[in-house]
């Protein structure tokens, strides 16, 4: 998307939530709406951190638990636990709502135009990590929205409904 096109070349503006008490960042260009927690409807045979679906403004959204992709550990119970709508492209590049499960989703940061640098580290098996930042000496790990699903999930996930 071309909001990772601007890392290094002006200021971005993350939303912030933690994993495992790591703190991780999301452009907010790619962010449609911060709700609180609801209900989800569990879904058989996805993958465990596909946390379920539920209805927004007329459409069932897919939701990821971050936690769970992450470190393998579901998302905690916790006042700050957010879903964070954002927009993926779907299979067909068309932009999707994908809504994702995340803890203490309660800050964002400007990151004053540094913007994330690489790691200098491949990480094949999480191709969504994108680059690190440091703000008052706490470092954030980015990720990258349109690489959160592999194809075969995206395309389950966005299905064109059988009406």
């Amino acid at each position: 998307m071309e909001s990772w096109l601007r890392w290094g070349k002006g200021p971005m503006v993350a939303l912030l939530f933690e994993v495992g008490g790591q703190r991780y960042g999301l452009d907010v260009a790619q962010v449609v709406k911060v709700l609180p927690y609801v209900r989800l409807h569990k879904l058989p045979h996805v993958p465990e951190y596909v946390a379920g679906v539920f209805r927004y403004r007329d459409a069932m959204v897919p939701v990821i638990d971050l936690s769970q992709l992450i470190r393998g550990k579901p998302v905690g119970a916790l006042l700050s636990t957010r879903i964070i709508l954002v927009q993926h492209p779907g299979p067909s590049g068309a932009g999707r709502v994908l809504g994702l499960l995340a803890e203490r989703a309660t800050d964002s940061i400007d990151d004053g135009g540094a913007g994330p640098v690489s790691s200098g580290v491949a990480v094949p098996e999480a191709p969504y990590l994108g680059g690190l930042s440091v703000n008052g000496g706490t470092m954030i790990q980015y990720v990258k929205v349109e690489n959160l699903l592999p194809e075969d999930v995206r395309e389950r996930l966005f299905a064109e409904s059988e009406a």
